[in-house]
């Protein structure tokens, strides 16, 4: 038999061990570079993301000004602004 002696068998002990080592450090390296892919994939997606969060503010920001809401509720709903003789006193209300 080839391992009769203690080198022999130290050397292949080795030799299997270093070969065991390299297999887990080449499956932690797949799952590494997977991971990496992964990151990489989900900080595009937050960015895009972030991305359509600035231009809906942007959107918001130019739908809610307020002449802009002014001209609308003049023309469209035929609103004008409130005149004083036109607001009424909650005293001026009958509550049973």
């Amino acid at each position: 038999m080839i391992l009769k002696h203690k080198k022999t068998q130290i050397l292949f002990s080795l030799i299997c061990f270093f070969c065991l080592v390299f297999i887990i450090l080449f499956a932690l390296r797949n799952n590494v570079k997977n991971f990496n892919k992964s990151i990489s994939q989900i900080s595009k997606e937050i960015n895009k993301e972030k991305n359509l969060i600035k231009v809906l503010e942007s959107d918001f920001t130019n739908l809610s000004k307020l002449n802009r809401i002014n001209k609308i509720a003049k023309e469209k709903l035929g609103l004008e602004r409130t005149n004083s003789y036109q607001v009424k006193k909650l005293s001026d209300f009958k509550i049973n």
